[in-house]
C-alpha cells in the first residue's frame, strides 16, 4: 500500500501508481490528486510512503505491527544507537533533554561532536559542535530554533524534547535508498554521495550519484544494511539510510517507510531509468551492470532563505534554471507554503558545476514584490 502525504508528491509517483493501479490510502491527500488512483482503506504488512507525514497514521492504525516497532526505533535516534550498539559497539552518543541542555557536562564528550534532535527531519536543529567553547553558543541557537519546530512538522516526525550528542564520524557521507525484502535481504535502489562545501556545512543542498559512486560502494553497503536488517529485524521494509565511510562505515540516521525526501528519490528514474515504486512494489533488483557510466547525476534544493516575508517577494525561476546545465526536471514548488522555492533534477558537465551548485546564494534570485501584485503571482 502506498500512502502519500504532504509536503511534496512528484507527479512520476501518481502516475506510476495509477498506470500499476498500486493501493493507495484513501485520505485527503491522495484526493487532492485528479489521478484515477487504486484507493483502499485496509493496512497492510508491505507499506511505502514519500513523507513521514504518515507516521501518526501508521502508529495509531498498526499499533501493534512489525512495521510500528521499526518506525519508533528508527525515528527515535538515541533508540536507534542503543539497538545497534552491538554492530557498532565503539560509537560514543548519549541522550540530553532539551531542558537539561544548559546544565549537561561535557568534560567527557569528545572535544567535536554533533548535536541533533533525536526525532527530527532534515538539517534542522543539527549543529556540529567543534569545540567545547562553543557549547554555549550551540545551546542557545537550538532554543531559539525549538520555537519553529513544533509548527513544522508533526511531533513524530520532528520533536525538541530531547537531543542526542554523538561522535563525528570522519569520512564521506553517503544516503542509499533501499528495502528489506520479505526474506529481509536489502534491496539497494540508488546510492547518492552528499557534497558539502565545508567541514561546518550539514546543508542538504544537493546530492549525486554515478555508476561509479554505485559500484564503488555497492558491496559494503549491503554488507551494512544486512548487519542492521538481520539485528532489527527489517521485512518488507523500505529506507532511506544515511552513511559515513571513512575508516568504518557507520549509520548516520535510517529514514523509515520511504526513500529520499521530497520525491527526490525519483533521480533514480532520470539517471537511470529505475522506477523505485515499482521496483519495491513488484520485489525487483536493479541490474547495475547495465547502466552507463561517465556521468554525473544530481538533484539540488532551492531553500528558501530564513527571516524572509515570503507574500512580499518573487524568485525569479528562469534565474535559477540558468545556473545549471542539464536540468532533466525543474520542479517548482509553492515556496508560500513550503521551505524549499524548487527542486532540481541535471546532469552536469564535472564536479566543478556541482561546487557551483553548493555555493548558490538564494537571496541572489529575489526581489521586492511590487505592490499592486499578488502573492500567487510570484509562482507562475
Amino acid at each position: 500500500m502506498f500512502i502519500l502525504e504532504n509536503p511534496y508528491v512528484s507527479k512520476l509517483l501518481l502516475e506510476t501508481a495509477e498506470k500499476n493501479q498500486f493501493e493507495v490510502l484513501d485520505n485527503s491527500v491522495a484526493r487532492e490528486y485528479d489521478y484515477n488512483l487504486n484507493f483502499v482503506n485496509d493496512c497492510c504488512d508491505k507499506i511505502y510512503s514519500n513523507s513521514e507525514n504518515s507516521i501518526n497514521w501508521v502508529l495509531e492504525n498498526m499499533l501493534n505491527s512489525n512495521t510500528a516497532r521499526l518506525i519508533n526505533i528508527c525515528k527515535n535516534k538515541f533508540e536507534f544507537r542503543k539497538a545497534l550498539k552491538s554492530v557498532f559497539p565503539k560509537f560514543f552518543f548519549t541522550e540530553i533533554a532539551f531542558d537539561n541542555l544548559d546544565k549537561v557536562d561535557i568534560s567527557s564528550f569528545p572535544e567535536q561532536f554533533i548535536i541533533k534532535p533525536s526525532v527530527g527531519f532534515l538539517s534542522m536543529g543539527v549543529h556540529k559542535v567543534s569545540s567545547h567553547s562553543q557549547w554555549e553558543n550551540v545551546v542557545e541557537q537550538l532554543k531559539s530554533e525549538a520555537e519553529n519546530f513544533a509548527s513544522n512538522f508533526p511531533e513524530a516526525v520532528l520533536s525538541s524534547s530531547s537531543f542526542i550528542a554523538e561522535e563525528i564520524i570522519k569520512g564521506d557521507e553517503f544516503a542509499v535508498d533501499a528495502y528489506y525484502d520479505e526474506n529481509g535481504k536489502p534491496v539497494i535502489l540508488n546510492i547518492f554521495q552528499h557534497p558539502f562545501v565545508s567541514e561546518d556545512d550539514v546543508s542538504d543542498r544537493a546530492y549525486i550519484s554515478s555508476k561509479e559512486i554505485i559500484e564503488a560502494n555497492l558491496e559494503q553497503f549491503e554488507k551494512v544494511l544486512t548487519d542492521i536488517g538481520n539485528t532489527l529485524g527489517m521485512k518488507n521494509f523500505p529506507i532511506h539510510i544515511e552513511i559515513i565511510k571513512g575508516d568504518e562505515i557507520v549509520p548516520v540516521e535510517i529514514n523509515p517507510m520511504r526513500f529520499a525526501g521530497w520525491c527526490t528519490t525519483d533521480l533514480a528514474y532520470y539517471a537511470y531509468g529505475i522506477n523505485i515504486y515499482e521496483y519495491f512494489q513488484n520485489n525487483l533488483k536493479p541490474d547495475w551492470s547495465k547502466i552507463q557510466g561517465g556521468k554525473i547525476y544530481y538533484f539540488a534544493m532551492a531553500e528558501t532563505p530564513q527571516g524572509i516575508q515570503k507574500d512580499k517577494i518573487i524568485f525569479d525561476y528562469d534565474a535559477l534554471e540558468k545556473s545549471f546545465s542539464k536540468i532533466l526536471d525543474f520542479r517548482k514548488i509553492n515556496y508560500l507554503e513550503k521551505p524549499l522555492f524548487a527542486v532540481i533534477f541535471g546532469e552536469a558537465q564535472d564536479m566543478d558545476e556541482i561546487n557551483r551548485i553548493l555555493q548558490l546564494e538564494m537571496n541572489d534570485f529575489i526581489s521586492t514584490r511590487l505592490c499592486e501584485q499578488e502573492p500567487s503571482q510570484a509562482l507562475s
